[in-house]
């Protein structure tokens, strides 16, 4: 064994958790690349908003959705970071997965093979 094998097997690797503000930063990248997500926000806020919209209904609005955006995903942050949730999780994630799977699967074929 050389030293240099020697020092690295011997060194212990740690990994270092990301930050908070990385963590955040994935998350919101993630979010607001996903076409679905913009869309469906966009949809609502047309639906919504008419074409002699006011000012004021556009602030009512956005501040609508800024306020349920913030309440449904801090909950969802409050939900799934506490112990029980994430062993629940660990425990289902095969079985949600799979069934997710399952329908998307069936949802694609479904769109190859129909009629345009």
């Amino acid at each position: 064994m050389t030293p240099d094998t020697a020092i690295s097997s011997g060194a212990a690797q740690t990994e270092t958790a990301p930050s908070s503000v990385a963590l955040y930063r994935h998350g919101l990248i993630m979010h607001l690349a996903n076409p679905k997500a913009v869309l469906a926000w966009i949809a609502l806020v047309t639906l919504g908003l008419g074409a002699k919209a006011s000012w004021h209904d556009v602030a009512t609005i956005l501040v609508g959705c800024a306020i349920l955006s913030v309440t449904i995903f801090g909950g969802y942050a409050l939900v799934f970071s506490t112990a029980p949730m994430i062993r629940l999780y660990r425990r289902a994630r095969r079985g949600i997965e799979g069934v997710l799977a399952v329908f998307f699967g069936f949802a694609g074929l479904r769109l190859l093979l129909s009629r345009v």
